[in-house]
């Protein structure tokens, strides 16, 4: 058995996240059907994030095994883009050891954010950024984000989900930035070792509410130790959000 690896993009807009579900379509399985569909026999995915539902990737990571390889890979792609939807395309395939797992051997991901706060959003933008109709205080906003840092206790970032027990909620963020687009529009982009459900999200609408003057950036420290999710901001809407690139050693 080969063990095949893929680097794929998406628009998460109208699937119900990565992972298969009998609610409606996911990324997992309409891949899943097409992979069969060329190789011609069963294929089980992993994954390096299971993104939720209406969230983007520029850079997801999936592994498969298969006793048939492909013996031209560039063939391969483009075998698969053609039969895949027009929203979820092949970037990469290759060959990779036997023993990769696209989310135990990952060190880190980046995921960036987009926002819009001016008072029009661009149409073909819609789907790709959250528009808050309201000024930001955006001095604020990029003054707070050295509070979030290093490693901490990210529990009050977190969403609850249904059959997800974490064993600790500490995670590390090793960059997070803010840059300004043209448009009034921002870029939010965050880097860490790992992720907790909706971490990145909850991140984003605590900045917001920093950005509205709804939470002052001296509360940062007390809402880490609270490790109550009540006490920090929103959660930001899922189609702001982009898987942008998984790393490894």
């Amino acid at each position: 058995m080969q063990n095949i690896k893929l680097l794929i993009a998406y628009d998460g807009g109208h699937y119900l996240g990565w992972q298969k579900t009998p609610m409606g379509p996911s990324i997992e399985a309409t891949l899943q059907q097409v992979l069969e569909q060329i190789l011609q026999h069963p294929i089980s995915l992993q994954a390096a994030s299971r993104t939720d539902a209406g969230v983007h990737a520029l850079g997801q990571v999936v592994n498969f095994l298969t006793s048939k390889p492909p013996s031209d890979f560039n063939r391969f792609i483009i075998s698969l883009n053609s039969l895949l939807p027009k929203d979820l395309v092949v970037l990469s395939a290759e060959r990779a050891p036997t023993t990769f797992h696209p989310t135990l051997d990952s060190i880190g991901k980046e995921y960036h954010y987009f926002i819009c706060y001016g008072m029009t959003q661009l149409p073909h933008l819609r789907h790709y950024s959250w528009h808050c109709h309201f000024p930001l205080r955006l001095a604020e906003m990029r003054s707070a984000l050295p509070y979030f840092i290093g490693t901490h206790n990210f529990a009050a970032f977190c969403n609850f989900k249904k059959n997800a027990h974490y064993t600790d909620y500490t995670r590390e963020i090793q960059e997070i930035s803010l840059l300004e687009l043209e448009g009034c529009r921002l870029r939010f982009s965050v880097r860490g070792n790992h992720f907790l459900y909706k971490m990145v999200r909850n991140l984003v609408g605590t900045l917001v509410y920093i950005g509205k003057g709804k939470i002052d950036k001296e509360q940062i420290p007390a809402i880490l130790s609270s490790e109550k999710r009540t006490e920090a901001g929103i959660t930001a809407p899922a189609h702001g959000l982009f898987l942008h690139q998984v790393f490894y050693p």
